[in-house]
């Protein structure tokens, strides 16, 4: 019976528990709805600018390791969490360090943005298209106030894991 846990069935089984990892984080972690709205803004933006295939793909990378980077943060604080409830110097430095990564992910891939997209006529060109466009502007404005209320007003559904105090006393 081994054998079929190991086949299609735990291949499911797999995609599921992934799945719902990146549903918890979506729905739990406020930072991670920052980085995919930002995500997708930067994603629907690239659609209008144009770019080519490979500044696609480093623009997809570079968004992938900003997601990725919060993940692994989320998972550490979990673990930091269910290790102790107590301030603990070490469970700070681990919570610290890991949301360190994320920061220096998110300022990588800001360096990335600038560098895709920062270059004129092209930029100035693109941003008239979009705000001569009497629908584009509500289109972008209702887009902003979906990102206000996806970001700071969705309710979460899960279980919050008990806190770990890490500030200093």
């Amino acid at each position: 019976m081994r054998f079929k846990e190991n086949g299609l069935r735990g291949l499911m089984k797999s995609f599921v528990y992934a799945f719902r990892g990146i549903v918890f984080c979506i729905r739990n972690e406020r930072n991670m709805r920052i980085h995919l709205f930002a995500a997708l803004s930067v994603g629907l933006f690239s659609l209008k600018f144009g770019l080519t295939r490979t500044e696609y793909a480093l623009l997809c990378l570079t968004v992938g390791s900003v997601i990725v980077c919060e993940m692994v943060n989320t998972a550490i604080e979990a673990l930091v969490n269910l290790e102790t409830s107590a301030y603990n110097q070490f469970a700070r430095i681990a919570k610290d360090v890991a949301a360190g990564a994320v920061l220096v992910a998110a300022i990588a891939a800001a360096g990335t943005g600038f560098a895709l997209f920062f270059r004129f006529p092209k930029l100035t060109d693109v941003l008239t298209d979009i705000f001569s466009v009497p629908w584009m502007i509500l289109f972008v404005v209702g887009w902003l106030i979906l990102g206000i209320f996806f970001i700071f007003f969705m309710p979460s559904r899960s279980i919050r894991p008990r806190g770990t105090k890490t500030k200093q006393k």
